[in-house]
Order: structure tokens, then C-alpha cells, then sequence
């Protein structure tokens, strides 16, 4: 693109696509309790919470990658985790690691590749932005996709190593998805969804990107709407596939900010574009909603939560210059002040998932 001009609509084929996602999922509850599987009573479940929140993401593959350099000494962080959840781009983050790419890798998308999917050319155009933003989604999602398929080519979802909760939302009859591997003989279908498209759907960010057309007249949008923080989905998902207590279970919880929203008198009127601005503080609620009920269940023990506070929580989730200039720093310096309570989470490796339709990788 000319410097100075405007990017045009997207009109790139989207990479390979994967086999069709699972997509009738209301049809197909469970119409009673599932089975758990046996778990160890002497043995912690770990998982690993990553949230949404754009570009902003670059505070936890800030985080992830100084874990790799620091306490793993380089080994894959999936191996010390059994499960990872992630929406949004905590669900890029999450598909990621349980493919065993590497921290630094996943960071690269971040501080390096971010700016092609986020260009400051809307930035310094803000007039161009607002009447662009009103009719369209504002970034071009081919070149997202670009990113994704070059990190993830034909893999699935299956061949992560570690159990993944992946929160998205289906419309437009509006379902929640929760994209999982096969680690219980109830999850027979999404193990078989390219991971790309799985990153893809879950971060499908509305009026930023294009929803992800799954077939079937189904689009797959961002899981930030329903579960920003997927803290809860991957406690859900453990308490009711395993035989654990709710001792059990310890969780590293990474945010991307989430400084309370105060929603003006304007907004409160209650029309169509005061509405926009009500959302906005909606998704604020699930984050905070989600965080506050697991300290609740399991006990604030239980959960390491990091997050960046203040003006960088505040950064907007397109902003890439704000993002990383603002947000590596504060990661190194709260992984340096909890660098302890860190390492102990990686103390000792996690037993092979269970797989029910798949095989490990060789």
C-alpha cells in the first residue's frame, strides 16, 4: 500500500480451509451429567487463562516468552499446563502454545507482524476511520488470516499437545462455541477444525474484522462477546470432564486490562448508537464477572492473575504503536515481581492429555 492511502476492502482468497467445523451445537447437548474421567486426588490441575483484547495481547506473549527464556529454559510451556484456555487473541495465544510454537515465536506475531494486521494508517486518518468503521469492518481479516496460516498451516486443533477450551460465537443463530480438543469421548467434533480457523473465529472482533464463515450460513465471531476472560469456560470444562476438587485445581490467569468503563448519561438513553457504547461495558462485566466467580469457586489461592492496570490498560486493541511500546516493559517488570509465585506453577510437567479420535504428533 502507497503511503498515505487507503486500503481497500479485502478481496484475497482466504487460505487452505480446514474440514467444516461443528457448528449445530445446540442440538447436540449433553441431556445429562457427563461422565468425568479419573484424575490423581494427589495431583493439581494446572491451566492457563488467556484473555482477549487485540493487540493488547502482546502483554502475555510478553510474559509467555520471558517464562520460556527464564523458568523453562526453553522448553515448551504446554508441557507444564493441562489445559490452556484462551479467547480472542488469548485463543491465538492458547493454539500457539499447545502447538509447541515457540513463545518467541508467538511474540513476533505480536510486536513484529501486529502492524500489518493493525496499520496506523487508521490512526492518523481518525475522519477516514469513523466513516469507515460505520459501514465496514475496519481492518482487512485476509491479511490476519495470512498471519495465521504461515504460523499454523494444516494443523488442528487435535494436534495440540495440551486440552484447549477455546470460547467463541456462533451466529446468526446465536450459539456459544467452545472449541475443544478430544480430550473426553464427549468432544467428538471440533478436534478436527484447522487451527488457523479456530484462531481466526475466536478473534473475529465485530466491527473490526469480518466474521468467519463456517458453511452452512454460520459465522463464527469474536468469543470476547460472552467470555473475554475464558477463566470460567476451562473451570467448567475441568470440573465436569475430570474427577478433581476444586483444591485441585491451579490457574495462571493472564489479562490484557480491564479498567472499569463508565458508561455516560448519553448512552443511558438507550437508542441504537448509545447502545454501542453500553457494549463495550458489557464485555467489561464479563471479564470482571468471570475472574470474580472463579476466586469465588476456587478460592483467590488458587489463581495468579497479571494484567496490565492503568493507562496501558486503557490502550485501544487495534493501537499497535501504543501496545508495544508501552506494554513489553510493564510485562517485565510484573514477571519480575511475581516471578516466584510463577515458577512455582512449573515445577513439574503435566501427564500426556488424554485423546479419545487422535494421535500424538511424532
Amino acid at each position: 500500500m502507497v503511503s498515505g492511502e487507503e486500503p481497500e476492502l479485502a478481496t484475497k482468497a482466504s487460505p487452505k480451509r480446514g474440514q467444516p467445523p461443528f457448528t449445530d451445537r445446540r442440538a447436540h447437548s449433553l441431556r445429562e451429567r457427563r461422565k468425568p474421567l479419573p484424575w490423581p486426588k494427589d495431583k493439581p490441575f494446572r491451566i492457563l487463562s488467556l484473555d482477549g483484547g487485540g493487540i493488547r495481547g502482546v502483554y502475555a506473549a510478553t510474559i509467555l516468552k520471558l517464562i520460556e527464556e527464564e523458568i523453562t529454559n526453553g522448553e515448551p510451556i504446554a508441557d507444564y499446563f493441562d489445559t490452556i484456555a484462551g479467547t480472542s487473541t488469548g485463543g491465538i495465544l492458547a493454539l500457539g502454545l499447545g502447538l509447541k510454537k515457540s513463545a518467541a515465536q508467538i511474540e513476533k506475531l505480536y510486536v513484529v507482524d501486529g502492524e500489518k494486521v493493525f496499520p496506523e494508517y487508521w490512526k492518523k486518518h481518525p475522519i477516514k476511520r469513523f466513516l469507515r468503521h460505520a459501514q465496514y469492518s475496519l481492518h482487512d481479516h485476509t491479511e490476519l488470516e495470512r498471519l495465521l496460516y504461515d504460523t499454523f498451516h494444516d494443523e488442528t486443533i487435535g494436534d495440540s499437545s495440551a486440552r484447549l477450551v477455546i470460547p467463541a460465537f456462533l451466529g446468526p443463530k446465536t450459539q456459544i462455541a467452545v472449541l475443544k480438543t478430544d480430550h473426553h469421548e464427549d468432544f467428538k467434533k471440533d478436534y478436527v477444525m484447522a487451527a488457523w480457523e479456530a484462531a481466526r473465529a475466536t478473534s473475529a472482533a465485530p466491527t473490526f474484522f469480518q466474521g468467519h464463515a463456517a458453511g452452512d450460513d454460520y459465522v463464527f465471531l469474536d468469543g470476547g462477546i460472552w467470555a473475554n476472560n475464558p477463566i470460567m469456560a476451562a473451570i467448567v470444562d475441568t470440573l465436569s470432564a475430570y474427577d478433581v476438587t476444586r483444591e485441585q485445581v491451579e490457574i495462571f490467569s493472564i489479562g490484557t486490562g480491564n479498567v472499569p468503563y463508565d458508561i455516560s448519561k448519553f448512552a443511558l438513553r438507550g437508542g441504537f448508537f448509545q447502545w454501542r457504547e453500553i457494549i463495550k461495558g458489557a464485555i467489561f462485566l464479563t471479564t470482571d464477572n468471570a475472574q470474580a466467580q472463579a476466586c469465588l469457586l476456587l478460592g483467590p489461592q488458587n489463581i495468579l492473575r497479571l494484567e496490565p492496570k492503568g493507562a496501558a490498560a486503557e490502550i485501544d486493541l487495534d493501537d499497535w504503536q501504543g501496545a508495544v511500546t508501552a506494554l513489553p516493559p510493564l510485562a517485565k517488570s510484573d514477571f519480575e515481581a511475581n516471578k516466584n509465585r510463577i515458577a512455582s506453577l512449573f515445577t513439574e510437567k503435566a501427564a500426556p492429555r488424554h485423546r479419545f479420535y487422535t494421535t500424538p504428533k511424532a
